[in-house]
């Protein structure tokens, strides 16, 4: 059976990053709303190194809308939390 070896050091989304009260608070917003954005890989592949923040709405998630900026782990997770801040404070203000 073919097995991709992982890559030395290869961390993937998992960095460490623990959202604060005020990011899970976005979080929960947006799941409660239907607003879905999550990091998409900009390659395929089982270790992609670089990402770009999508979101869809639970009406049409199919479609996706991805972010111009490519991220890497050291900057994705805030920069997701930041997009759900937007939709939070879009809709709360």
């Amino acid at each position: 059976m073919w097995r991709s070896k992982k890559k030395k050091g290869y961390i993937g989304l998992t960095n460490g990053y623990i959202p604060n009260e005020d990011e899970r608070k976005w979080h929960n917003y947006c799941v409660n709303n239907g607003i879905i954005i999550s990091p998409v890989p900009t390659t395929q592949g089982v270790y992609p190194e670089e990402w770009r923040i999508g979101i869809s709405f639970s009406n049409n998630y199919k479609k996706i809308h991805e972010t111009p900026t490519v991220y890497i782990t050291d900057n994705i997770w805030p920069e997701t939390f930041k997009l759900m801040k937007f939709y939070y404070d879009k809709n709360n203000e």
